[in-house]
């Protein structure tokens, strides 16, 4: 690691004794009141900043005696600064990025500078490990959840290859429910009005069914309001829509002080209108010489496009899950989880958000894909004041069966594309953690796993131009009319054949050591080398083939850091340097209209991150985070040449995060608080060409964006007035190079300036 990151690291923890807040803008147990938490506004002065319990090595501790790069956020803290979605989470956490070529569906997460890319493949796992409570998540199309009634999510940053291990290279997020308290019944509902005519509405109810043996919590969130992107097209509705339902239920059983039962079912469901696409074309002012016209020709806007046959961006998921705890005495516990979920996809695309005066349908995309889960998880942990220890076995398994249809310049191409992808994971693991005197403790842990994949079923073909209709009509892709590519068609029994199976395997041993040293006043300072893996894998659009694959990736990490309070308990602050080295990185290159899946020999990842959180007084608390991030490619070879020493896509050098809750005055029955925060995201390229062979529009330069709320807040109501992106910064959030094919850089407009209010009650 260069001399200045760990100058700065030596420096930050020297000044301040250590103390990694997770997330500054969750640091108290019980913060004020929100509808999602149902909880009671509480003086924040009252705590200590810091004391929330995290679960973040799969047992519950307090977060400041966690050695790990670990951030946890608050329901509430959500509710504060305006996010709705797991898209909305970049500038939440330091080194964190989350982009999406699909808007807010299908979000791709990005931490250290590790993420997917421009992998944008449905059947690719992400380097990022999404769990939902504690169960993982396989498929990306899930990824995009609705946030509501959670007791907290928790970023783990850098691979976590022991306790969590499947396909955490870059770390792991976990969303954590709100789980009944199998004492007394409360509830609590919230309605909210925004612009582009939004309503949302989400609430939850809880009941215990017997004092300390059973209870139920029932939750729902709904949202539904017109697109932010304004469509010129005669007769067409406006992109990027809000329309989503979501619904939880948990029932807790503890029949016995020694077991406790914990079921969940879940359902969702979003469609909304597609994500708008800002064309930049590759002639004299963004003119596009293929489509034969322009942004500027047609007078559109930033929040303008001009698009027919507007798609949409369909899900639909359910599942369950079984969490099953029982304590054989005081020092042993065992856990099984079980969880299954099931989900839809149908994603229909106008793909130029212009309309052409040459082609009715220059490119219309449909992305079918359902995919089924299942994880399976035994543990045994045992635990007395000096030792803990964790061992168990994992089994996993997903089914992505894809179906997705292109056409292309008015029939000049018209393909269809199907497989199914089958994913099994199995692995075994221990960690453990032992304390040797009063300061020194030393964490081991080793995971090996086994992942085997296949592709079966597949078959890509094209049709004939004269199917070619001008509407995304699916009937016209006949088999028997059609040249295959990858698989064929049997005449006699009028059935599509496939190639053959294929299969790939990868393995790994993966493994974590850590010293941690505790100083009496409470500051922790800790070392620590973590090795994580993601399993080979298949590419996802060579429709013309071959089906070509990967090498698994591999990550070894190397970090410092420390934790601790001072100031009289008034600042909490942490700081964590790392390195990080990539081997095999996959992305994807594009090649015409056509998307292949590579290996990245070698790449590298070094920089620091900082969390602050100050409360000078009861009426006033500041949190700030920064990351200094060096994400390179130390040997990379792509069709346009050499890119060694090129940035890592999604990776800025410097992002920051700051935000005040500020209680104006107080009331016999509550306060008025006063919430400004603002994200500095620094320049972040799309491509890892960066501004090679003609890239350099597929980028954000750095921008700073600036939310703020103002609540009054009670212990049984909250009325809230937010805006978020207050000065309306025109940004991208995502870029796809089509230039070849189609003549523009495809770019992702990020939302405008949004604004409401809300109300919530408690009972």
């Amino acid at each position: 690691m260069s001399r200045y990151y760990l100058g700065a690291a030596a420096l930050a923890i020297l000044a301040h004794g250590g103390h990694a807040q997770a997330q500054v803008a969750a640091t108290t147990d019980t913060p004020p009141a929100d509808a999602a938490t149902g909880q009671a506004p509480d003086d924040r002065a009252t705590q200590q900043a810091g004391d929330i319990i995290v679960t973040a090595q799969r047992r519950s501790e307090s977060l400041l005696k966690v050695p790990v790069a670990v951030t946890a956020i608050s329901q509430d803290d959500l509710a504060r600064r305006g996010i709705a979605n797991t898209a909305q989470l970049t500038g939440t956490v330091p080194s964190l990025q989350v982009n999406s070529p699909y808007g807010d569906s299908q979000p791709n997460f990005t931490i250290r500078g590790i993420g997917v890319a421009n992998e944008h493949n449905p059947n690719q796992a992400s380097p990022v490990g999404v769990y939902f409570d504690d169960a993982y998540i396989a498929a990306r199309a899930a990824h995009g959840l609705q946030l509501y009634d959670l007791q907290r999510i928790e970023v783990l940053r850098g691979p976590q290859g022991t306790l969590y291990g499947r396909n955490t290279t870059g770390g792991a997020i976990n969303f954590i429910s709100r789980r009944p308290d199998l004492e007394g019944s409360s509830g609590n509902i919230q309605v909210g009005y925004a612009n582009y005519d939004t309503f949302t509405a989400q609430g939850a109810v809880e009941t215990t069914l017997a004092k300390d043996v059973a209870g139920l919590r029932l939750s729902f969130n709904y949202a539904k309001g017109d697109g932010y992107i304004r469509n010129i097209a005669s007769g067409q509705p406006d992109l990027n829509s809000t329309d989503t339902l979501a619904g939880r239920a948990i029932l807790r059983v503890k029949p016995t002080e020694r077991l406790d039962i914990v079921i969940k079912g879940t359902y969702g469901r979003t469609n909304p209108t597609q994500a708008a696409v800002f064309n930049r074309g590759t002639g004299a002012d963004g003119f596009n010489p293929v489509l034969n016209t322009s942004r500027a020709e047609k007078g559109l806007g930033f929040f303008e496009v001009d698009s027919q046959r507007v798609g949409r961006s369909y899900i639909k998921a359910y599942g369950t899950e079984a969490l099953i705890k029982y304590t054989l005495s005081d020092a042993v516990e065992l856990t099984s989880l079980t969880s299954y979920d099931h989900l839809t996809q149908k994603f229909t695309q106008e793909g130029t958000g212009l309309e052409s005066p040459t082609f009715r349908q220059p490119l219309d995309t449909l992305y079918g894909n359902v995919f089924d889960m299942f994880n399976q998880e035994l543990r045994v942990a045992y635990s007395n004041d000096r030792t803990n220890v964790q061992a168990g076995v994992y089994y996993g398994y997903d089914m992505d069966a894809s179906d997705s249809y292109y056409w292309l310049l008015d029939g000049a191409a018209m393909i269809r594309q199907r497989y199914d992808q089958i994913r099994r994971s199995y692995a075994a693991f221990a960690q453990g953690d032992q304390k040797f005197g009063s300061h020194v403790s030393v964490t081991l842990g080793l995971r090996y796993t086994k992942d085997q994949g296949r592709y079966q079923d597949y078959a890509a073909y094209a049709v004939p131009q004269r199917a070619f209709t001008g509407t995304r009509d699916t009937s016209v892709f006949a088999p028997a009319s059609g040249t295959f590519f990858l698989g064929g068609y049997d005449t006699g029994s009028a059935r599509i054949t496939s190639g053959p199976t294929l299969k790939l395997d990868s393995d790994a041993l993966t493994g974590r050591a850590a010293i941690n040293y505790s100083f009496d006043s409470g500051q922790i300072l800790y070392a620590s080398y973590s090795r994580g893996y993601r399993a080979a894998a298949f590419c996802g659009q060579c429709f013309t083939g071959p089906i070509n694959t990967t090498k698994p990736e591999q990550v070894d990490a190397y970090e410092i850091g420390a934790k601790g309070r001072t100031l009289n308990d008034l600042l909490s602050l942490s700081v964590s340097a790392f390195l990080m080295k990539y081997r095999n990185q996959q992305i994807n290159e594009q090649i015409g209209a056509e998307t292949i899946l590579r290996n990245v020999d070698k790449s590298k990842m070094q920089g620091v991150e900082i969390e602050a959180n100050l409360a000078p007084s009861s009426d006033l608390r500041i949190n700030a985070s920064a990351s200094f991030l060096d994400a390179r490619y130390q040997e990379l070879r792509l069709s346009a040449g050499d890119l060694t020493g090129r940035r890592l896509p999604y990776a800025p050098r410097f992002s920051a995060t700051g935000s005040v809750d500020w209680t104006l005055a107080r009331t016999g029955a509550g306060r008025f608080l006063f919430t400004p925060s603002f994200v500095y995201t620094g320049l972040v390229y799309f491509t890892p060409y960066n501004r090679v062979a003609g890239n350099g529009n597929l980028r954000q330069d750095a921008n700073t964006k600036v939310n703020a709320q103002l609540s009054y807040e009670t212990e049984r109501y909250t009325v809230r007035g937010w805006v978020t992106n207050l000065t309306n910064a025109k940004t991208f959030a995502d870029g796809l190079d089509l230039r070849a094919s189609f003549g523009f850089d495809y770019l992702i407009q990020s939302a405008p300036r949004t604004y409401g209010a809300s109300v919530a009650f408690r009972f």
